[in-house]
């Protein structure tokens, strides 16, 4: 069995210019640990998919505050 990947590493996986595709509605069942790599991470040039943008620096609203204002 494969051993599960740390959100760092995933972020990792995710290129600067990406697309991607986060699910998750009104931030029940969003990727945090991962929203929050891409964040620490300083992830460039995202298209970011979601039904939901969340308050600035909460959820996938801190990843649109990074992408805007980085």
């Amino acid at each position: 069995m494969r051993a599960a990947l740390s959100p760092a590493a995933a972020a990792e996986l995710v290129p600067d210019g990406a697309t991607v595709m986060i699910g998750g509605f009104m931030g029940v069942g969003s990727p945090h640990r991962i929203i929050a790599a891409l964040v620490a991470r300083g992830a460039r040039g995202l298209t970011v998919i979601a039904n939901y943008t969340a308050r600035p620096g909460a959820g996938i609203g801190r990843l649109i505050t990074c992408l805007l204002y980085t």
